[in-house]
């Protein structure tokens, strides 16, 4: 019998790069979902349906990799609590990608690293807790970006919704992550997440660039700013952080005026890093996007690492959403999100 499941794409509403260093940040599962099957079998088969991929062994290619890893820290959980074996067959049947087949931006390799957790738990009748699922795909992202990043993006890829989330990675490398046995990943407090509460008015768009970032790049050119300069990469990540609280605190008491404060603020405030860590933050397509949300009362970011993607935009009411989206549809493939 083939089982079908599902994990939705993330944005970052506030606090990218700092959350790297422990401080908040709000993150978002939408309703743009990555889909996939899968049904028991001899051996463990992990398929790309987009491009035509198959993984049964070896070296994963790069489309499967985070899957294949987080397949991987699941049936090594299973072995350790005695479980039987069972084969099953992975099929991952769409992508975060836009008409042209660039990627959205949308936490692609941490959706597929939740849905293989599942997948290859449900295989051997375990049943995965998100939570579980979530510490499973945070290890195997962790592990397959060489020791970096948040989790932050695998947080709203499993659990869903707007969350506050801090980081608190306790692996000083992806090597120790590897040794690590899975039932003491499970139990790694690895990232906190906690639901905020928005507005019901509250109206999301995503603004695509039509070019897809690397935020691998970006993230080690912060990482040696972050090396070079503690002191002024502190002050810009306090700022990053500060305002990511202000929006927050800005959803939940329904202050909508604050909210859109905060997330201009908290733009610049990544602009500033970029120049700082000469990382190319903010693109002339992401500026121009974030300044035509402005002029229709809405406002924008950075979704993310920045250097292309996407720019998230929060307006409250469907009439400023609506005029935000008129004016960015000039420019940019626009698409509607809620957390989801």
């Amino acid at each position: 019998m083939t089982q079908h499941l599902s994990a939705p794409g993330k944005v970052f509403l506030a606090g990218e790069y700092a959350v790297l260093d422990g401080r908040p940040a709000l993150v978002a599962g939408i309703d743009r979902a990555l889909h996939a099957s899968w049904q028991s079998v001899k051996n463990v088969q992990i398929v790309h349906a987009p491009s035509g991929i198959i993984w049964d062994g070896g070296r994963p290619p790069e489309e499967l990799r985070f899957a294949v890893r987080a397949a991987e820290l699941a049936l090594r959980l299973c072995e350790e609590e005695d479980l039987q074996h069972r084969g099953f067959r992975l099929v991952f049947e769409d992508d975060f990608v836009s008409e042209e087949g660039v990627k959205l931006g949308l936490g692609g390799s941490a959706a597929a690293s939740v849905i293989a957790a599942r997948a290859a738990c449900a295989a051997q009748g375990r049943l995965l807790p998100e939570k579980e699922a979530l510490a499973l795909a945070l290890a195997a992202h962790f592990i397959e970006q060489g020791g970096s990043g948040s989790g932050a993006d695998v947080a709203a890829c499993a659990l869903g919704g707007v969350l506050r989330v801090r980081a608190r990675i306790p692996w000083r490398s992806a090597e120790e992550a590897m040794a690590a046995p899975a039932r003491e990943l499970l139990h790694a407090h690895a990232i906190e997440a906690e639901r905020v509460r928005v507005p019901a008015d509250l109206r999301l768009l995503l603004a695509f660039t039509g070019t897809a970032a690397d935020s691998r790049i970006l993230v080690r050119k912060v990482s040696a700013f972050i090396r070079g300069d503690p002191r002024k990469w502190a002050r810009t990540a306090d700022e990053i952080g500060a305002q990511s609280e202000s929006l927050r605190e800005a959803l939940e008491s329904g202050a909508r005026d604050e909210a859109l404060a905060a997330v201009r603020a908290g733009a610049a405030a990544m602009a500033r890093l970029g120049e700082e860590a000469g990382a190319g933050i903010i693109t002339a397509d992401l500026a121009l996007a974030c300044a035509l949300a402005a002029s229709a009362g809405a406002a924008g970011k950075p979704s993310g690492a920045g250097g292309g993607d996407s720019a998230v935009v929060l307006a409250f009411g469907d009439e400023v959403r609506d005029r935000a989206e008129a004016a960015l549809r000039q420019h940019f493939s626009v698409f509607r999100v809620v957390p989801a």
